[in-house]
């Protein structure tokens, strides 16, 4: 593929990016305690004690959850609601019953199931999860089944909708819950993805009444494509799932066949150490995209796809998850570009698929982008001329940092020309072992030393030279 000379550079409009993983902090509720009691009178001293002695006992009965609460705000103190008893063995089993039944009722294509356990109150989210079932029985599942978090997250409760709040008269609870699946055909191990459904306690049961809402929700986070708020179709090949919109069903074909070219592409240069197989959305629900930046909405106009990392586990619930999958989501805008372009993109994206399993936080972000876009121009013929226009007067000094890589575009450009000149020089094998290095070792100096012989700076001399000679 030639880059056309008179196009905008391919930089211009960054094919992806994986968002940085937050932290997984420790989380936790704090205890229900009673108000502060003033200093008592004398003559009041045993009434008092008896009534501290029997509230003892009553916690003691009924735990330090015995109270369903929320948090109103980050630091406020939980509200104490109607009493509710939240012991593992009673309330908790109750709403992981819901969950179940939730499961059973996916499996079993159950709608009369589903609905059961929900708060049809509210008829706009009624037919919100009404359609949240209809598209989860689209999916091919091999496993699935939605698990409580050992450990509520802490300051989940400032997720909660101030409406259920007043709805329930405080007996509400957010819970922490991976869906926990496996596409058939795709995934050889269980994902996690996020789902914080909002549960109302009236008339002596739990219900699913809302879900919680906020900026700072975990990665993934309404945005699965059976989030969507309308219909999905799924369609697939032999190495890819795609779900798409109803509406795009018709065009499904076509992106099936550039995706398996895409994967076809990466395997010329990583045909094994991953599933090699891919779960692809591309839905007109921006919403869906929209939600992988909820902490940098400007950029979504300038990012085709994303390849989002999953795990086991949910990374902001616990320590230590194990990578699982890569999933692919398309911006909806991108599914209207041009052939080539689209191919392209795809290609990338799959590339971030495949060493999915070997990136790790010290992967430099110009190895990451840079590396698939080596794999998405590879075998092609890129111009002198093609290369000055990508790069502009772009200053090729230092390997750029994590912090500055998505702030300059171009960035997509000197990575890729960075991975290149590694892979021409040293060898293909050599750049895949300088990307599988990142895993142990930390530093661009430590990996380049001990993968290909030179300082980094001996690497950064090579990369200026390699540019200056590229740009003619």
């Amino acid at each position: 593929m030639t880059l056309p000379e008179p196009a905008a550079p391919p930089a211009a409009h960054p094919p992806a990016f994986i968002p940085q993983q937050r932290m997984p902090v420790a989380s936790w509720y704090p205890p229900l305690s009673p108000p502060p009691l003033p200093p008592p009178r004398r003559s009041y001293l045993w009434p008092v004690l008896t009534l501290l002695l029997v509230f003892s006992m009553l916690m003691a009965l009924l735990g330090a959850g015995a109270a369903a609460w929320a948090l109103r705000g980050t630091d406020d103190p939980p509200i104490a609601a109607s009493w509710v008893d939240m012991r593992p063995d009673v309330g908790g089993k109750a709403i992981q019953g819901v969950l179940q039944r939730h499961a059973d009722a996916v499996k079993n294509k159950d709608l009369a199931a589903w609905m059961a356990d929900v708060d049809d109150t509210d008829a706009t989210f009624a037919r919100k999860h009404k359609q949240l079932f209809e598209n989860l029985t689209k999916m091919p599942f091999a496993e699935l089944r939605f698990e409580r978090a050992a450990k509520p997250p802490r300051k989940i409760g400032g997720q909660l909708p101030s409406q259920l709040f007043a709805r329930y008269h405080a007996a509400v609870h957010v819970e922490a819950v991976s869906v926990v699946h496996r596409i058939q055909g795709v995934d050889s191990k269980p994902v996690a993805t996020p789902w914080l459904p909002v549960f109302g306690y009236a008339d002596g049961r739990w219900r699913i009444a809302g879900e919680a809402t906020g900026d700072d929700l975990p990665t993934g986070a309404n945005g699965q494509p059976w989030d969507a708020a309308g219909p999905v179709a799924v369609k697939r090949s032999d190495h890819v799932v795609a779900v798409v919109s109803a509406d795009d069903a018709d065009r499904a074909d076509q992106l099936l066949k550039l995706a398996e070219d895409g994967l076809r592409q990466v395997a010329t240069v990583r045909p094994s150490g991953w599933d090699g197989k891919v779960f692809l959305t591309a839905i007109q629900d921006k919403r869906i995209f929209d939600t992988y930046f909820a902490e940098s909405p400007d950029r979504v106009a300038q990012v085709a796809a994303i390849a989002v990392p999953y795990y086991d586990r949910i990374p902001e619930w616990v320590n230590s998850p194990t990578f699982a999958s890569t999933r692919v989501v398309f911006n909806p805008t991108e599914l209207t570009a041009q052939t080539e372009e689209l191919a392209h993109d795809l290609s990338h994206e799959f590339a971030h698929a495949a060493m999915g399993p070997v990136t790790g936080p010290h992967t430099p972000r110009w190895v990451v982008e840079g590396f698939a876009e080596y794999v998405a121009f590879k075998g092609a013929t890129v111009s002198a001329s093609g290369i000055r226009q990508a790069l502009g007067n772009l200053v090729i000094g230092s390997f750029p940092t994590d912090q500055q890589f998505y702030d300059e575009p171009r960035n997509y450009v000197s990575g890729w020309l960075a991975c290149r000149m590694i892979a021409e020089k040293y060898g293909q094998a050599k750049l895949i072992a300088f990307y599988e290095a990142f895993q142990r070792l930390s530093e661009v100096d430590s990996v380049s030393r001990e993968v290909l012989g030179v300082a980094a700076t001996d690497l950064e001399t090579s990369w200026r030279d390699y540019v200056a000679k590229q740009r003619g």
